[in-house]
């Protein structure tokens, strides 16, 4: 048997003196010091226009319209006036929109009592019908009402009114101007007592309140909070109304097993603006606490065999220090002790992840080992480490829009209403190492369309 050479002994001898004294050597963690100062609160927009059809708004107006516009009998059953004067609608009120406003027709047919007679029962016949016609602008009202101003424009006779061969025209026509005003405030309140833009939008409120879960690995779930609602002006074309919406929230997410519970926000009254942007901004902050990943590393740990040739990783767990995120490895084999890695959080466009770039060693770490003997497994190490500290938003983020759509079309809203989400676009802005955990914020901007299939 050949004799190794004297020099070979010498070399494994100061390896073994190396590792040995590696071994017994500790580093001092890093001081949790040195921390990035807080982001702000950003607030979030959701926008889009709510359309309804012209159609819906022709039922609703018909529906709450009284068919006799002048002339209801009083509480006693007497009529006022000499010469009681009573317009009933002959059919449904026909509603268009044309230039910046609804305009509104309907026939109607009238009818007069006898003069200075204890009889009040209305003939059975008109004396003339007539075709009139209304424009009005329409608005949205602070408490999610559409209001109109309706206003008398002109009229057609459809029969005039004869009486023994002599025309009444100017009687009808004086009968009208008095009573006009009636006849537009019975067509206002209907469209303010039929179209409650708020039963339509609540659900929507409610419904977005809940917790979106966007990576089912580490229990991440998106909060949002709407704190208000702007509306614009009200538009439209021939066959459909259109009024555009912003909602302005706060957005949060939280790592946690279950779905996170949060008392809901009512809807509040309606803001109106002379102009709403329909551009959806949405802000994601992000705060995720070192124990909730310290949770999940520890779960890894658990469940998974973490080694690299003879060096294994008993435990792992991070914390924040000098503006950077500082990871603290307890290892076994090789090297029995602890090392401390430090790198920053940065958000992937491309991958759509939070990740650490550029992971490296500690100082007081990275001297244990000689670099030429470091280099055995400091890079598989730093690599294995930056895998556990992604945290994948990818495909869930890239299928947020479907999952609000489906969570839309399961809730109330969604039987009444149809949401599509055009766009998404994320762009980083800030991350900041804080005391307890890292907080970031992303800029998320979508289009959104709302459309009204029933009010």
């Amino acid at each position: 048997m050949r004799t190794p050479p004297s020099h070979c002994y010498f070399i494994a001898l100061s390896l073994f003196g190396l590792l040995t004294q590696c071994q017994q050597k500790k580093p001092d963690a890093p001081k949790a010091e040195g921390f990035d100062p807080p982001i702000p609160q950003t607030m979030s927009y959701v926008a889009g226009p709510i359309t309804f059809q012209l159609t819906e708004l022709q039922e609703k107006i018909n529906k709450e319209l009284d068919p006799v516009l002048v002339g209801n009998q009083s509480k006693d059953g007497k009529t006022k006036g000499i010469i009681s004067f009573r317009v009933k609608r002959l059919g449904p009120v026909h509603v268009e929109y044309a230039d910046q406003q609804i305009k509104l027709s309907a026939p109607l047919q009238m009818w007069l009592t006898k003069p200075f007679s204890r009889d009040t029962t209305p003939p059975k016949n008109p004396f003339c019908a007539i075709n009139v016609n209304f424009k009005s602008p329409l608005s949205v009202t602070p408490n999610w009402r559409l209001a109109s101003r309706t206003n008398f424009t002109n009229y057609t006779w459809i029969v005039q009114p004869k009486v023994l061969g002599f025309s009444l025209t100017q009687l009808v026509q004086n009968l009208l101007e008095k009573h006009k005003t009636s006849i537009e405030m019975a067509i206002d309140s209907a469209v303010y007592k039929e179209l409650r833009l708020d039963k339509m939008v609540a659900p929507i409120w409610h419904d977005m309140q809940t917790p979106l879960l966007i990576d089912k690995d580490y229990g991440l779930w998106l909060t949002p909070r709407p704190i208000s609602v702007a509306a614009g002006p009200v538009s439209g074309d021939g066959k459909q109304l259109t009024t555009p919406v912003r909602i302005a929230l706060e957005t949060k997410t939280e790592l946690k097993p279950k779905s996170p519970v949060h008392a809901r926000t009512p809807l509040p009254l309606l803001q109106k603006r002379d102009e709403v942007s329909q551009l959806s901004d949405l802000h994601l902050m992000s705060f995720i606490p070192y124990a909730d990943i310290n949770r999940m590393l520890d779960l890894t740990v658990r469940n998974k065999k973490l080694a690299l040739g003879s060096l294994t990783i008993k435990h792992i767990s991070v914390y924040g220090g000098q503006h950077s995120l500082i990871v603290k490895a307890d290892l076994d084999g090789l090297m029995d002790g602890t090392v401390y890695l430090r790198g920053k959080p940065t958000f992937d466009t491309l991958t759509n992840t939070l990740k650490i770039n550029n992971l490296d060693f500690d100082a007081a770490s990275g001297n244990i080992l000689s670099k030429s003997t470091g280099a055995v497994w400091h890079d598989g190490l730093r690599k294995l480490l930056e895998k556990l500290l992604i945290i994948r938003l990818g495909d869930d983020i890239a299928k947020l829009p479907q999952t609000i759509n489906k969570a839309f079309e399961k809730g109330g809203a969604g039987k009444k209403t149809d949401l599509g989400i055009k766009s998404f676009r994320f762009t980083p802005q800030k991350i900041a190492i804080r005391p307890d955990g890292i907080q970031a914020l992303i800029n998320v901007e979508s289009k959104v369309l709302l459309k009204v299939n029933q009010l």
